[in-house]
């Protein structure tokens, strides 16, 4: 996309004139830059992707790592450039591989959000238990996603992904909380380890799409970021 068109594109903000805020969901289709470049600073909340891995797919081309990482840029620049000042970005990926070597995509890009001011907030693992098997070294079977937020006054909500206590029964032993429960009653933190099938062929969510991105990672975060009206700051998230 040249230079020229994308400016027009900012001004016009064809996709903010056209968007329906009763609709759920709204759908879009076309190139992330051109459908980016529409929209206004500062009016997305979170912005969730998992972009090609540059392995050569029958989706992408591939590119050496440097265009790979320019190419990416351009993306991550329009990304935050719509993000609120609240905002998150969830980058999800996997490996690089090249000639047999493997290189982590989420440790070359974080440079790149680092530049632009963002803080990391997480680095999570995802980790699924199928897929093809590897001769020469280790079978893959986790990928990553880099949760970053444009500002420290951020949106967290940490009640609606709480998943269920280990020992939901347990309490306290001794001290001023004895007989009380040790534990949330509305279940612990997930922590920064997911396990979560991938969309395999006979997978329940499975379309025609040849890299599919399962639901449940995309709505975990939905809820967390948008339910409710809990903001952290510094240490005083929990």
């Amino acid at each position: 996309m040249t230079e020229g068109r994308q400016k027009s594109l900012i001004k016009n903000h064809a996709i903010a004139e056209r968007f329906d805020a009763s609709a759920s969901p709204v759908l879009w289709a076309g190139d992330c830059l051109e459908l980016l470049a529409q929209v206004p600073d500062d009016t997305l909340q979170l912005v969730i992707t998992s972009p090609p891995y540059n392995l050569g797919k029958e989706y992408e081309k591939r590119l050496n790592l440097e265009q790979y990482l320019t190419q990416q840029e351009q993306v991550i620049r329009e990304s935050v450039r719509t993000l609120t000042p609240s905002g998150s970005i969830c980058w999800q990926v996997g490996n690089y591989v090249d000639n047999g070597a493997i290189i982590p995509l989420d440790t070359i890009l974080y440079p790149v959000f680092a530049r632009l001011g963002l803080k990391m907030r997480n680095r999570i693992i995802w980790h699924f238990e199928h897929g093809l098997h590897c001769k020469n070294r280790f079978s893959g079977r986790y990928e990553t996603i880099i949760w970053f937020t444009k500002s420290d006054n951020y949106v967290f909500n940490l009640d609606p992904v709480r998943v269920p206590q280990k020992y939901p029964g347990k309490k306290h032993f001794k001290g001023d909380k004895i007989g009380q429960y040790s534990g949330n009653p509305l279940g612990k933190n997930p922590g920064d380890l997911w396990v979560i099938p991938n969309v395999k062929s006979n997978h329940v969510e499975k379309t025609q799409h040849p890299c599919q991105f399962p639901i449940a990672i995309a709505r975990d975060r939905i809820r967390q970021e948008m339910a409710g009206t809990c903001r952290a700051a510094g240490t005083d998230r929990n």
